[in-house]
């Protein structure tokens, strides 16, 4: 590969594969994307739309990580895994295209509304074409019950009026195939002025006179320099971004005097902001096989009045769980979480004797009678006000970061969780989930009394994987990115992941991530006068060959 290029893009997931992909179609600039993970192609389950249950169980494409132990969480540590691949989390997730609330871009900075961002969405859609599945006996019963529990009914879910609606959301997929933006952006596209390096490590950004220049970089055990002749753009994610930032000089000056990193831009607010979406779900049996096979089915609505959010703003999220599916692949990832030590985790020995029990367990007959019978309702907090933190756990890069996703310490959080639990247990008790079945199992579904509530709560909260905020873009002193997602204070160095994102949508944020992709290429196109190419169309759909080092 070239020693210089014009761009070097930091992570090919969901915001860095849109953004790589849009620059390179609308110019003739030369890019490098770097990604840490493997070749998309080495694990062919993250380019179909089946595969993302056996994603979650795949160590070669899911990053382990695990918070701090948690006061919200009775001193528990909650696992904070990611995708690590070709397609970042967007290779691996439940596919669920989902912009938001118009509601949740008011406090975004000005140029960020609803208004502004809406067309960009609308771009996204042209080019992965998400689409509702089709009912289910199940999904439409609990569909009709929700209607008897006040939700309207509506699909897609795109439209950015989410408050009150229950409904077949839409999806990133086309017939067998996952459109992720890694999907329809690189792997499908012709773009001969860009590289994708895999299994790389970045170990910082090179800053020199207060200008990125390029990253030093480590693949297959060699170590070396690349460089840029306009822009560097971190899009690594938001519990890996501010880590490098900090790798690379620019943090708290606590954090890079503890570790002996030479400064090159005392920016506090780096790793602040750190928020995601707990979820706990209920489990309920019922008196059949549970027919619909994806995360498919969603609702949204208003379970807290209390909050400062406006009336019509919602906070919650319900989406129902379908066990015979992904129950089992699930518990491949989390059971070893939870009953080994972190340091027998992270032995593949131990690893794999736990799962091959669970691998057992699953071919017991009555076993696997039950669990097709078995569906989940799960509640997630949707406007989480707890923020927590990230920061340096050793100079080395390989290290995961500290984090602290402060579940539950805003105590706003834990009532709107509490409200929305008993929202979805009216839910399941309906007429039409009675006649399917509805059987609890979890004790969160046996109660309504509070303060049961709230322990069960902080035994069950897992993560959604929605974690944002700590590269916070905006206007303010504690912002560090401004709206044009530039680092302020370093030129040269621009932030486009979900580590910009100030507040968190209520609902999934992979479909906001891969707008602010596109947003980032709109910026850096419009910036630097690039030469627009001939080829102006969407991403093609039909599969192209790449330039990949492997």
């Amino acid at each position: 590969m070239e020693n210089t290029v014009d761009f070097i893009i930091v992570g090919a997931g969901s915001a860095g594969s849109a953004l790589a992909g849009e620059l390179a179609r609308r110019s003739d600039a030369t890019i490098l994307v770097i990604e840490s993970g493997p070749a998309a192609e080495r694990n062919p389950e993250t380019l179909s739309a089946d595969g993302f249950k056996y994603c979650f169980a795949n160590d070669n494409v899911i990053r382990d990580r695990f918070s701090e132990k948690l006061t919200g969480l009775n001193g528990r540590s909650a696992y904070q895994g990611t995708g690590w691949t070709a397609g970042g989390s967007g290779a691996v997730n439940g596919m669920v295209y989902t912009p938001g609330d118009a509601k949740d871009f008011n406090s975004w900075p000005a140029g960020w509304q609803w208004q502004d961002v809406s067309p960009v969405f609308k771009r996204l859609e042209a080019a992965l074409q998400p689409q509702a599945r089709e009912a289910t006996s199940f999904t439409q019963a609990a569909i009709d019950a929700g209607n008897l529990s006040g939700f309207a009914h509506k699909n897609g879910l795109m439209d950015g009026n989410l408050k009150g609606f229950i409904g077949h959301n839409a999806m990133n997929y086309q017939g067998d195939k996952r459109q992720s933006s890694y999907q329809v952006y690189l792997h499908q596209a012709n773009l001969p002025h860009l590289e994708l390096m895999t299994e790389t490590l970045v170990h910082r950004v090179l800053i020199e006179d207060g200008k990125a220049v390029g990253v030093e970089v480590e693949q297959y055990g060699r170590r070396q320099r690349i460089y840029t002749n306009k822009e560097v753009i971190l899009a690594a994610g938001a519990l890996e971004t501010p880590k490098l930032l900090m790798l690379s000089g620019v943090g708290p000056a606590t954090v890079l005097d503890q570790f002996s990193i030479e400064p090159k831009l005392i920016q506090p607010a780096i790793g602040q902001n750190l928020h995601d979406h707990p979820n706990v779900c209920m489990f309920f049996r019922g008196k059949q096989k549970t027919d619909f096979g994806y995360p498919q089915l969603y609702a949204f609505d208003r379970v807290n009045a209390l909050t400062a959010l406006p009336a019509e703003q919602p906070d919650t999220c319900f989406a129902f769980f379908s066990a015979p599916i992904t129950l089992h692949q699930s518990m491949l990832r989390m059971v070893p979480t939870i009953v080994l030590p972190k340091i027998l985790y992270s032995q593949k020995a131990a690893r794999t004797v736990v799962r091959s029990l669970v691998n057992l367990a699953f071919k017991i007959p009555p076993l696997r009678r039950f669990v097709d019978q078995i569906y989940g309702i799960v509640v997630i907090l949707g406007k989480p006000e707890s923020r927590g933190s990230l920061t340096l756990r050793s100079s080395d890069a390989r290290d995961q970061a500290i984090i602290n996703p402060a579940y539950y310490e805003h105590p706003d959080d834990l009532l709107t969780m509490i409200n929305g639990v008993k929202r979805a247990q009216q839910i399941a008790s309906q007429t039409q989930m009675q006649a399917w079945g509805n059987q609890p199992l979890s004790a969160g579904a046996k109660t309504t009394e509070f303060s049961a509530l709230k322990q069960w709560i902080a035994s069950a909260t897992m993560t959604t994987f929605h974690f944002c905020g700590t590269c916070m873009m905006g206007d303010s002193d504690d912002a560090p990115v401004n709206p044009r997602l530039h680092l302020k204070g370093i030129d040269g160095l621009r932030i486009a992941d979900a580590s910009v994102i100030p507040e968190v949508p209520v609902s999934a944020i992979n479909a906001p991530s891969m707008m602010i992709g596109l947003r980032a290429a709109d910026f850096i196109i419009d910036e630097h006068g690039l030469q627009q190419t001939a080829s102006t169309s969407e991403p093609s759909s039909t599969p192209q060959t790449a330039s990949e080092t492997a």
